[in-house]
C-alpha cells in the first residue's frame, strides 16, 4: 500500500511502501523519519530516474549508527535476520550526531516517485556481498561499521574473521 510522503520542489509526488520496503523497515524504528523526509523533499528538485541524495537538515536530527572504527575497536560480523549478507559491526563504539538525513528515491512513473529507503546519516556504499556492491564498498567498510546495539541478528552466522 502507497502512503504519501510528500512533495519535491518540482511538484512531484512521493509515495512509500509501508510494509513492503526498507524504508519502511527504518521508519518502523524511527517514525519521525517520514516528517524529515517531508520537509527534505521540499527542498529538492528532481528529475533522474533513481536518486540517492544526503540532505543537511542544518540542525542536529539524531544518531548516525555507521561509525568510523579503528585497530583498537571491538568488531564483528554477523546477517542480520532475513538477510543473506554479513554486516560489519563495532561492539564498543557509540553514536554520532548528524544533521544529515539520506534518502533514495525511484521513479515510479512519470508523475510519482517512491521512497526506497532513507535513514538518519551520510549516504554509504552498498555492504560487500549485496548485489549492490561496488568499487566503493570493501574500502569503506573496512574501516566504518554499525554500531552494535541489540540488533535482531541470526545468532548462528556471529564471526570475527572479515567473511569478503
Amino acid at each position: 500500500m502507497k502512503h504519501p510522503v510528500g512533495i519535491t520542489a518540482n511538484n512531484i509526488p512521493v509515495y512509500v511502501d509501508l510494509t513492503r520496503s526498507q524504508a519502511a523497515v527504518h521508519i518502523a524504528q524511527q517514525p519521525h523519519l517520514l516528517g524529515l523526509v517531508k520537509e527534505a523533499l521540499g527542498r529538492l528538485t528532481i528529475s533522474d530516474s533513481t536518486i540517492n541524495v544526503e540532505c543537511d537538515m542544518g540542525r542536529t536530527i539524531g544518531y548516525s549508527l555507521v561509525v568510523k572504527t579503528t585497530d583498537k575497536d571491538a568488531i564483528l560480523y554477523a546477517r542480520l535476520l532475513h538477510d543473506d549478507i554479513y554486516t560489519r559491526f563495532v561492539k564498543n563504539g557509540k553514536p554520532v550526531k548528524t544533521s544529515y538525513l539520506t534518502i533514495s528515491l525511484q521513479k515510479e512513473d512519470s508523475k510519482a516517485y517512491i521512497l526506497a529507503d532513507t535513514w538518519i546519516g551520510r549516504s554509504n556504499p552498498p555492504r560487500p556481498g549485496s548485489p549492490h556492491e561496488t568499487a566503493e564498498s570493501r574500502p569503506y567498510w573496512a574501516d566504518h561499521a554499525f554500531v552494535f546495539d541489540n540488533q535482531p541478528i541470526q545468532v548462528r552466522t556471529v564471526i570475527r574473521q572479515c567473511p569478503y
